[in-house]
């Protein structure tokens, strides 16, 4: 059963309880408020009659005895005198009856029953489709003892009672109706957010990360609404990630396979050629020198590989304080050929926090990319200050320049804005990419500026620190 039914099933088993137990002891109250006043009326006209038989009796006993006939003739003109419409009383001498206007459907039992249990003791007795009251008082007259048996007739009170209950049960029908029908209203419209949250888990759990609740109740039932449509966030946004980094290593490996095949290609046909034996050793000479480039073009990508691989499992650096002219140094040492090319301006006591291999291999990649564009001047600047930031590092050149469609793409692995010069000029594409992972290690960014024909500017911010 659903959650709805459940609720307004219990609303309503709660209000019936409830009304039943008002109900019932409001009618049983009255009732016994009305039996307590019908038995004080009965008692006292009890006792009237049993006064009023005794007074006759002792005014006949004062003429002699008094005989079965007396008494009954005293009964009849009692009764006459009291009235008989509302049951009737019958007087009794050795459990034998003088006189008796009782119903015929009581019998004598009831009445003999009424005498044993004592003066004024009170019995309820049911007679056919009537219920009586019963009491019995001794009455002594001429050294004999009588009993008066008195019978009321009570049944519009029980008639009365049962009809309450009748009007109850009919009201609570009535109130049970209205109220299910409330209820049901007010419970779905309270329900409405879980049914929202009930349609999106169901899209959630077919794969949609899109449907929002958009509850805005501030209820519990709003706070967990809201927070199924933050966890439905989260999930979105891992699930994007998830995406976009499965796809940019589909690319990853498409590119890699791309640039092995174009190497190995010419490998394989320069060391067929040789193999054949049909060469002159001119073109053989040529051949493997093919072979040798390639061959160091292929050591190249797979160490750029395994630097790239090996700082994308890292998560973070221990950064220490380190002069920024010896990371310039150290660049300068590992690039000899490249070294009257550097136009290094730094301050000796500017300090940085770092890590000195890497961020030297950082700034000797963005060196030869720098050469590489062939810079009029042929000159590659480098030079570091201090801003608001940080310490600014920049590596520029007055090359090439690259296209500003490209600009956003350079730090892909892989990613050549001139691929045939690149290949001739031994790059593999990795270098930026491993720039920037590097830059991200340094808690900073790279930003490029470049301008086709004048240049480009690569810059990096890092946090200063005390030697």
């Amino acid at each position: 059963m659903k959650l709805a039914p459940k609720l307004v099933l219990t609303i309503l088993l709660l209000l019936g309880v409830l009304l039943a137990a008002g109900g019932g002891w409001l009618t049983k109250t009255d009732f016994e408020r009305n039996f307590e006043q019908a038995r004080t009326q009965n008692t006292l006209a009890h006792r009237r009659d049993t006064y009023s038989l005794q007074n006759g009796l002792l005014a006949k006993a004062g003429s002699g005895e008094i005989t079965s006939q007396e008494v009954a003739d005293y009964g009849s003109s009692l009764g006459l005198y009291v009235g008989q419409e509302q049951g009737g009383f019958a007087v009794y001498q050795d459990e034998q009856v003088m006189y008796s206007s009782l119903p015929a459907a009581l019998g004598q039992e009831a009445a003999c029953q009424a005498i044993e249990a004592g003066e004024e003791a009170l019995l309820l007795r049911k007679a056919g489709q009537n219920s009586y009251m019963l009491m019995a008082s001794p009455v002594q007259a001429a050294g004999k003892q009588y009993w008066l048996v008195s019978a009321y007739d009570v049944t519009n009170l029980f008639r009365a009672r049962e009809e309450k209950f009748r009007e109850l049960f009919r009201l609570e029908l009535a109130a049970l109706a209205l109220a299910g029908t409330a209820a049901a209203l007010a419970v779905s419209w309270m329900i409405r957010p879980l049914k929202k949250l009930e349609k999106a888990s169901r899209a959630v759990a077919a794969g949609d990360y899109t449907l929002s609740t958009a509850t805005k109740s501030r209820d519990e039932v709003g706070a967990l609404s809201r927070s199924f449509d933050a966890m439905t966030a989260t999930v979105r946004d891992k699930v994007d990630q998830m995406e976009d980094t499965i796809l940019r290593q589909k690319q990853f490996v498409s590119a890699f396979t791309h640039e092995l095949k174009t190497p190995m290609t010419s490998i394989l046909g320069y060391s067929d050629l040789l193999r054949s034996g049909e060469m002159n050793p001119e073109d053989q000479r040529q051949a493997v020198q093919y072979i040798h480039r390639e061959a160091l073009r292929l050591e190249t990508l797979s160490g750029k590989l395994m630097q790239l691989m090996g700082l994308v499992e890292q998560e973070e650096l221990t950064l220490e304080p380190v002069r920024l002219v010896l990371v310039l140094r150290d660049t300068a040492a590992s690039l000899p050929e490249l070294a009257p090319m550097l136009d290094i301006r730094c301050d000796p006591s500017l300090t940085v926090m770092a890590d000195r291999d890497l961020l030297a291999d950082l700034v000797r990649n963005l060196v030869i990319n720098a050469a590489r564009a062939q810079p009029k001047d042929g000159r590659v600047h480098i030079t570091a200050g201090r801003t608001e930031e940080g310490v600014a590092l920049r590596v520029a050149d007055r090359g090439r320049g690259i296209p500003e469609a490209d600009l956003s793409h350079i730090t892909e692995p892989f990613y050549m804005v001139d691929k045939s010069r690149a290949r001739a000029q031994n790059g593999s594409g990795m270098g930026l990419a491993l720039c920037a992972r590097i830059a991200r290690l340094h808690g900073s960014e790279l930003r490029f500026t470049s301008r086709l024909g004048q240049g480009t500017v690569v810059e990096l911010i890092l946090r200063e620190g005390e030697e």
